[in-house]
């Protein structure tokens, strides 16, 4: 009896042994190796599509703005050869009123009343730059002038305050033009003033504000002195008005992204000069940190556009694209746009979707949506 007991204890061991062995033609197991070379495939597997929308009435070579009309969630393109409306709902473009003034390399900001702030630039002639500013009504299609700034400008930048007013700074002026380099405009009284501090000349520069209410000016070009790209960084205080150092930037750049994150950083990224490196801003501590690289050799032209999930969706000339994750300090690239363009809007929509408009000479009519 206890023989067969041992007998029967050996054979169940030796069945075990015998289906631990591979199948007869069965693959063997993987290396290590290969199995670190599959998971990582597996975290860089592009995200995101790309579809092509319906063609702007317009050509939109670059120069334009793309502003999202918050109340229906339209967007307003302004160039120089007029002005039309994208619905994302319909996938539709309507032609609005004309301008009063032609405008490109220009800026337009939405107000809170709902009206867009459009502001300088040129109307045909490259240096002939203006001081015009007009505003678009969307409840009735009409646009209307405001007052005009105190100093003509083009290629400068422009954001929303949490005041109302608005923050208009530097850009290319005149020569020997002895207005300000930055001004505010409150349209509540319909008025400009300048800003006071020591700011130095440039355009291109970038504006983020700050959960603080401040906003940071980082980078720019020097087209007054040396034409090279700035690592000026300042802040502007909207309680006094006024203009104060913030450190600098690793890397000078200009045309570059600078995006709030939810954390309330700033990460800067690409822009003229500026090739593939990622710079993050804590203002809380007033303190500079390198980001990890944008995976691609970057051309210089792009877009920035921080997306619902927190993330930032980055797009360089060529259609290549890739989104920062906070959270995890690094890039996923998405699959290729369908048309790469060197300077075109890239607009948020109220359906979290990204929507790009001209920016490319070949296809100035172009239009796509980013989906993540």
């Amino acid at each position: 009896m206890k023989t067969t007991r041992l007998s029967l204890l050996l054979a169940g061991l030796a069945s075990m042994a015998g289906g631990c062995q591979p199948e007869t033609g069965a693959p063997p197991p993987e290396a290590p190796g290969a199995t670190l070379k599959a998971h990582e495939a597996a975290l860089t597997t592009p995200v995101g599509t790309w579809t092509s929308n319906a063609s702007s009435l317009l050509a939109h070579s670059g120069g334009h703005t793309a502003t999202l009309l918050n109340g229906p969630g339209d967007v307003l393109v302004v160039d120089g050869s007029g002005s039309e409306v994208y619905n994302p709902y319909t996938n539709a473009w309507r032609r609005t009123a004309s301008p009063l003034n032609a405008h490109s390399l220009h800026t337009a900001t939405e107000l809170p009343s709902g009206q867009v702030l459009v502001t300088g630039g040129h109307a045909g002639t490259w240096g002939d730059w203006t001081m015009n500013a007009e505003l678009y009504d969307p409840a009735t299609d009409t646009w209307s002038p405001a007052y005009l700034m105190h100093t003509p400008r083009g290629n400068h930048t422009a954001t929303l305050l949490d005041s109302g007013k608005v923050l208009v700074v530097g850009g290319n002026i005149p020569a020997r033009w002895n207005g300000p380099q930055a001004e505010v405009y409150d349209p509540a009284t319909d008025t400009w003033s300048g800003v006071s501090g020591a700011f130095t000349p440039r355009s291109r520069a970038t504006l983020t504000v700050l959960y603080s209410g401040q906003v940071l000016v980082s980078g720019g070009y020097l087209w007054s002195s040396t034409s090279t790209a700035s690592s000026e960084v300042t802040l502007y205080d909207p309680a006094t008005n006024s203009f104060s150092p913030a450190g600098n930037l690793a890397r000078a750049r200009h045309g570059h992204g600078a995006i709030r994150l939810y954390s309330g950083n700033v990460l800067i990224v690409g822009g003229i000069d500026g090739g593939n490196t990622v710079e993050l801003y804590d203002p809380f501590n007033n303190q500079w940190s390198l980001g990890p690289p944008f995976p691609y050799d970057m051309t210089p032209l792009f877009s920035a556009t921080s997306l619902y999930s927190g993330e930032v969706l980055v797009t360089d000339a060529i259609g290549q694209a890739a989104v920062y994750d906070p959270a995890t300090n690094a890039w996923t690239p998405t699959t290729n746009m369908r048309q790469g363009r060197t300077s075109p809007t890239a607009t948020l929509l109220h359906t979290g979707e990204v929507l790009f408009v001209g920016g490319n000479s070949s296809g100035p009519r172009s239009v796509e949506r980013f989906t993540r």
